[in-house]
């Protein structure tokens, strides 16, 4: 029945049908447990809490108990009703959860989960941290739990105990590598360097007048880098260090992260000499050259950092290039440049149809037209989607007029050409089917569209993975 009503949509007539049963057994279990499970599922949070309510007085289980404060705040948290009752929700499910706490009736990390995330909907972070921070029989659990480490970490860092936050971060990424707990590293160390400086007196940036906060920023670049040279763990303590140096940078030390780290730019490209062979180097790495070349309050472009990557890139796209068809891991690394070369094009607002579509030819005749291409290699896939992605942007940066519809259509058949030989060269590919089903979506042809759609044989349990 649930998959039946869920393939329909019909979301309304699936509770009501149970809500309809229920009105012939008011107090069956199994009802009533279907009732708030699919209410839930379909975010239907007031029906969830009346389900949860229902069951709590029928079974008086501690689990229900919680049903009913988690329904409590998923209804404060999604609201529909006005700020005052919504904080009458968030009011009730605290007490409930501290009388819980109180009964010994908070057993799991679970139900810590919800305790805590009802606290931090109302701001109550120092509440939050005595949870977390109290002896009991929970303590242990969350020692060993890694997303609650993370949880104090970042609390200490919200109630602006920075050397406690240094000292909990460290001693959890002593243990097991944590991306958040990185951050937090950073966070907690460029929040007390500055402290120091404001306490200093001393002007934003200028750290030769406060060797103290010059060593905190010394100190936290020698752990990052010494972690860098434990087994497994370079990527992420190299990648914390552009962190770090972005994270300076946006804080207004930028003489800090000059003689500490070199400058982000620099530190952006040491990252990417090193990991520019990984595929996951590009999605690690464009966070920051955002960061780097945008201007955070007026989002204008700072042409001076923007030549800076420039003159990184062209000194290291031509010989990737050539060095591509040598191995995968090499062409891999082309393919992290041209994602860059794009990245760096698009933010300079490069209305130039013509350098859209520079270096087109070089791209298809390896991605198409090379013995990996006949390997099915799936840096060969890349390279033909950065063309696709090129022809496309030429398209619509050349012909943005009404008037020049035609030329826009012709524009955008040639870079589904291009998609189309990347498909029959690798069948398996599926960014290059998304990219043509949006551009024969927007050329109106609903018939390849749907064809290739039911190529990717999408099953149901993705829609559901997805939300």
């Amino acid at each position: 029945l649930m998959l039946a009503f869920r393939t329909l949509g019909l979301l309304d007539e699936e509770i009501a049908v149970y809500a309809g049963a229920l009105e012939f057994q008011p107090e069956d279990i199994k009802l009533n447990t279907k009732l708030f499970m699919a209410a839930s599922r379909n975010g239907m949070y007031k029906e969830q809490h009346q389900a949860a309510v229902t069951l709590s007085k029928i079974t008086k289980q501690d689990k229900h108990m919680w049903w009913v404060i988690a329904s409590l705040m998923l209804q404060a948290k999604y609201p529909k009703l006005d700020d005052t009752t919504q904080r009458l929700q968030l009011t009730l499910a605290e007490r409930m959860s501290e009388k819980a706490l109180a009964d010994g009736k908070l057993k799991t990390v679970e139900e810590l989960r919800v305790y805590l995330d009802v606290l931090d909907m109302q701001n109550k972070h120092s509440a939050m941290a005595d949870v977390l921070f109290a002896d009991g029989p929970l303590s242990e659990k969350i020692i060993n739990d890694p997303d609650l480490v993370t949880q104090r970490i970042e609390l200490l860092v919200k109630t602006h105990e920075y050397d406690k936050a240094i000292e909990a971060a460290i001693t959890s990424l002593e243990i097991r590598e944590n991306w958040l707990d990185y951050k937090h590293y950073i966070a907690a160390s460029v929040a007390k360097l500055g402290l120091i400086i404001k306490d200093a007196n001393a002007n934003l940036g200028l750290a030769e007048f406060v060797p103290e906060a010059l060593a905190i920023a010394e100190n936290a670049c020698a752990t990052l880098n010494r972690w860098a040279q434990i087994r497994g763990r370079a990527r992420g303590a190299k990648l914390a260090l552009v962190e770090l140096a972005a994270t300076l940078d946006t804080a207004g030390y930028t003489e800090i992260a000059t003689k500490t780290l070199s400058g982000l730019g620099n530190q952006i490209w040491a990252y990417i000499d090193q990991f520019q062979s990984k595929t996951i180097c590009y999605k690690d790495i464009m966070p920051y050259f955002i960061i780097a070349i945008v201007e955070p309050t007026s989002k204008t472009v700072n042409q001076q950092a923007l030549e800076f990557h420039r003159k990184q890139l062209e000194t290291r796209v031509d010989s990737a290039c050539e060095s591509a068809t040598q191995s995968e891991d090499l062409a891999q690394s082309w393919v992290n440049l041209e994602k860059i070369r794009y990245l760096l094009q698009a933010l300079s607002d490069d209305v130039n149809p013509e350098n859209w579509v520079l270096g087109v030819d070089r791209l298809l005749q390896y991605g198409l037209d090379s013995n990996q291409a006949q390997k099915k290699q799936a840096s060969c896939s890349d390279i033909v989607l950065i063309a696709g992605q090129r022809l496309i942007q030429a398209s619509f940066v050349g012909f943005s007029e009404t008037s020049q519809r035609p030329q826009l259509h012709a524009g955008l058949f040639a870079a589904l050409c291009v998609l189309e030989a990347g498909i029959k060269q690798n069948d398996g590919s599926f960014l290059l089917k998304l990219y043509a089903i949006r551009i024969y979506l927007f050329l109106s042809c609903y018939e390849r569209a749907r064809a290739i759609y039911d190529s990717l044989n999408i099953k149901n349990v993705q829609f559901d993975t997805l939300g």
